[in-house]
């Protein structure tokens, strides 16, 4: 029977349904005590009568909450109600990968290597404590809207050097061949479904049985994946050098992927936005088909841009120290410039050059927002490169379905470089 919404189950109160499944039914819930939403399992009574999937759901539940880790899905309960059996994990406010895949395709390959190496960080944690994933694939990688990447499913998971299967996994894409062949496994099966997962990714197609590659593979991940791939689990990459490579390859990227991917999240998810469109729910804005929209031309300041700019500013300033009709002098040699000429005069156009250098301003919004700029296209936070905006006053919007709109006037200078925030505060809040 599904719980209708305002249900209370222990210190949960039910809001809604999410889904239901061979797994159970889940729900989205609130612990009004703690201030914190929560996803509630519940494992209905026709279900019970199975002792595999009983015992699956219990070791979920035992091993899950052994892990405390940013990129491990948190499992905060496991009770029994009512001849029900209930599972409260963490409420990742998101969707998980196979959802992302069908809504937005192939992932560039810069995307797809932060999520996999997040994903390595967290079955790393798993295997510090002696536990395998065993049943990584898309639908068990969770991806937040503000990038967090979690793992997921791990009601077939084992201890490591464990041999026999709590419940048989069916042949797939993205289990390794000794999985159920009754070998004692090893963290190399883990490795093996990442590398499917990396290829399904980059190439829009998990690969095939055996570990074949797809086709359309960019070069420089598909050695990476085929190790990954390789049916002798000795000649997998063990997983800290497989981080370490992915790491390597972004460079100092790796350490910004969780706004390089919520970035990417909503350009695949939320560019059908317009600057006109109110945002009644955010489910519903959703659901529409993503639609091409203009994109903010960005350029970056070059450094020898700005020393031009400091040599032209100087010169102003000599001709307005001489003033009119002032004898000529050599100017001053300063440390780090070359020497300047004096000149009679300012060349005409100059200060319009000095006063037309654009500004350089990041935005950032909790939880996010869609942000307006004078008339420029509408974009959406978060986003991790800067605009430019020309020295003066701009009028910005910030909106967001749930806690309304928010207006501000910016003054930004030549040549300036800032972030500008904005929190939004929840209805009714003082």
């Amino acid at each position: 029977m599904t719980l209708p919404s305002g249900t209370a189950i222990g210190s949960i109160v039910i809001e809604e349904k999410i889904s239901s499944g061979v797994a159970g039914e889940l729900y989205l819930g609130r612990q009004p005590g703690l201030e914190r939403s929560v996803v509630l399992r519940k494992l209905t009574r026709d279900l019970l009568g199975s002792p595999a999937l009983l015992e699956r759901f219990r070791r979920e539940a035992r091993l899950a909450a052994q892990v405390i880790h940013p990129n491990v899905l948190q499992v905060f309960d496991f009770f029994a109600h009512r001849g029900d059996h209930y599972l409260v994990m963490e409420h990742v406010d998101g969707a998980d990968l196979r959802s992302v895949l069908e809504r937005g395709g192939r992932v560039p390959p810069r995307i797809a290597s932060r999520i996999a190496l997040e994903v390595a960080r967290g079955l790393t944690e798993l295997h510090r404590r002696g536990i395998l994933h065993c049943n990584l694939r898309p639908e068990n990688v969770l991806v937040s809207r503000l990038g967090e990447v979690k793992l997921a499913g791990l009601g077939h998971s084992r201890q490591l050097g464990e041999a026999s299967p709590p419940s048989p996994l069916s042949p797939s894409p993205y289990t390794a061949p000794e999985l159920n062949q009754g070998e004692s496994v090893e963290p190399e099966v883990d490795v093996f479904s990442l590398g499917a997962l990396l290829n399904e990714l980059v190439s829009g197609t998990p690969p095939s049985e055996g570990g074949t590659l797809r086709p359309g593979m960019p070069s420089r991940l598909a050695w990476l994946i085929r190790s990954c791939l390789s049916p002798d689990p000795a000649r997998r990459p063990a997983l800290p050098t497989l981080a370490r490579v992915l790491e390597r390859s972004l460079g100092r990227a790796a350490k910004d992927s969780r706004m390089a991917i919520a970035s990417w999240f909503w350009e695949v998810r939320m560019q059908h936005v317009r600057p006109d469109e109110e945002l009644e729910e955010e489910p519903a804005a959703l659901a529409a088909e993503p639609q091409a929209r203009p994109r903010i031309q960005l350029r970056r300041l070059a450094l020898p841009a700005a020393g031009l700019a400091a040599a032209l500013l100087l010169l102003v300033l000599l001709t307005q120290l001489g003033g009119e009709g002032a004898p000529e002098r050599e100017a001053t040699p300063i440390e780090g410039l070359p020497p300047v000429a004096a000149a009679k005069a300012a060349p005409p156009e100059l200060p319009t050059r000095v006063a037309s250098e654009r500004a350089s301003v990041t935005f950032v919004a909790y939880p996010w927002a869609v942000i307006q700029v004078d008339d420029l296209p509408a974009f959406l936070t978060p986003r991790a490169e800067p605009i430019e905006l020309a020295p003066g006053s701009h009028e910005l919007v910030f909106r967001h379905p749930r806690y309304g709109k928010a207006r501000q006037t910016l003054e930004v200078r030549p040549g300036e470089q800032r972030v500008v925030r904005h929190l939004f505060k929840k209805p009714g809040a003082p």
